[in-house]
């Protein structure tokens, strides 16, 4: 008889509660890490335990972008100003010292 860490039916459970595998890590009090998390998703593909409602990556949240095309992403900007502009001290108008001010 095969023993597992988690039952099908907790990481069913879980993963019904769940928008993603690091909360049904969270869910069952398991350390998130990289290793736990190819085992959790080993697991779940396994048991073919439903997954379509995770979001995704937790950068996205399940959000859809289409890609741009070339003249949407493709633009003329306005000419930059130098970030960098010479100030003189006062005390050596000979050797200019550099400000970090951006110059909007």
């Amino acid at each position: 008889m095969v023993r597992y860490k988690y039952t099908p039916e907790a990481l069913a459970a879980a993963a019904a509660a769940a928008r993603n595998i690091t909360e049904v890590m969270r869910l069952l009090g398991v350390r998130v890490s990289g290793g736990s998390h190819a085992h959790i998703s080993r697991q779940l593909k396994r048991f073919n335990i439903d997954t379509s409602h995770f979001t995704g990556s937790a950068h996205n949240r399940g959000a859809r972008w289409r890609r741009l095309s070339p003249t949407e992403l493709l633009v003329v900007l306005p000419t930059a100003r130098p970030l960098r502009m010479p100030v003189s001290d006062g005390l050596r108008s000979s050797s200019p010292r550099w400000s970090t001010i951006l110059m909007r």
